[in-house]
């Protein structure tokens, strides 16, 4: 793009297409697409641990000369591929996170962005006029949250849940690895979704029972995902509304993975006080979550992260402040509240009845 303004500054014409940071913002929807494609392509699976020219690469991908030259050029301009004379290889990025023979791919959490998330995004601007999630009329159904309403789709259940497993592996790995659950009997997992939480933590926590308490359709995954694993008989999916339905007896731990930040903080407080209630003494609330900084300037994840609350999940929630959710501790009558940072801006904030 070779447009200038014709404005100065400090004298001198200036320059759109050199102004990196605001046209990678203009372009960023050009930038997903040219992501999604590759990935629908599984052209970074073709490419790992190889260099293939332009021609091989239409022969493999099956499309004619025109559109895999946009698609490479597209590619390379956003650094996803290296092109070195006639060969074209991926970056270190694309061996990372987009090749199915990493570990720690994301093509399903690309997928939830294109089929899922896109389209609402669309919506924000009115959605911060309205104060709520104006994106979610691109979903069909009559219930207020994205979550209900997937219910409907059984292939959109399923583009959610995989995305969340990914996201999870990222996220909750060390998680898993820190949190401490020596002497818990019973963990309830709520909005526990597959099940991906509680299969790790009874894995390595022995003795420890676990449960997701999560929406039916929900639970039908989990307990597909649950029924495949050595510990099964120590895991279990409950079908419920948090905000409707009493919680299941006996757990002296009770988890909200990535889950406050779906609601409002009155909501969020309502759930403490019910899960205050239905704690022993001496159990423990567990909220892990990215969070944003006490200040209010970050990170990039809390930045990103929010809008999809408000556009589309419920219109409520967002990233909050480490300091939002100890008030709220506090205000559900939890005296001892532990804190615990964790890698990919994560963290664990934990109330002892």
């Amino acid at each position: 793009m070779n447009t200038t303004l014709n404005t100065l500054s400090q004298g001198s014409p200036v320059s759109l297409s050199e102004d990196v940071d605001l046209m990678k913002i203009l372009s960023g929807h050009i930038y997903f697409q040219t992501l999604y494609t590759a990935v629908e392509h599984d052209l970074f699976s073709l490419l790992y641990g190889k260099k293939l020219t332009k021609n091989e690469i239409m022969q493999a991908l099956g499309i004619n000369e025109k559109p895999c030259r946009i698609l490479l050029l597209g590619l390379v301009t956003i650094n996803l591929l290296h092109k070195e004379n006639d060969l074209y290889a991926n970056s270190k990025s694309a061996d990372t996170y987009l090749c199915n023979q990493s570990p720690n791919n994301i093509k399903q959490i690309v997928r939830f962005e294109h089929f899922i998330v896109y389209k609402p995004m669309y919506h924000f601007y009115e959605s911060t006029k309205k104060d709520t999630n104006i994106g979610l009329c691109e979903f069909a159904g009559d219930e207020d949250n994205l979550y209900e309403r997937l219910s409907r789709t059984p292939e959109l259940i399923k583009i959610f849940q995989d995305a969340m497993q990914e996201i999870s592996k990222l996220a909750n790995t060390e998680m898993t690895k820190q949190i401490d659950l020596a002497g818990v009997d019973y963990l309830l997992d709520i909005g526990g979704g597959n099940g991906s939480n509680i299969i790790a933590l009874t894995e390595r926590f022995k003795e420890m029972r676990a449960s997701v308490f999560d929406f039916p359709a929900v639970c039908e995954v989990a307990t597909q995902n649950l029924n495949t694993q050595s510990q099964k008989q120590r895991l279990s999916a409950i079908k419920g509304n948090v905000f409707v339905d009493d919680l299941p007896t006996g757990p002296d731990a009770i988890m909200f993975c990535h889950f406050f930040t779906i609601w409002s903080k009155e909501k969020n407080l309502l759930l403490l006080q019910k899960a205050y209630k239905a704690l022993p003494a001496g159990g423990r609330v567990i909220i892990f979550n990215m969070m944003q900084n006490d200040a209010e300037d970050g990170p990039l994840t809390a930045a990103m992260g929010s809008p999809y609350f408000l556009t589309l999940a419920t219109g409520e929630g967002m990233l909050y402040t480490w300091q939002e959710y100890k008030d709220l501790f506090l205000q559900a009558g939890f005296a001892k509240i532990d804190t615990q940072t964790l890698p990919n801006d994560h963290g664990l904030i934990i109330g002892y009845k």
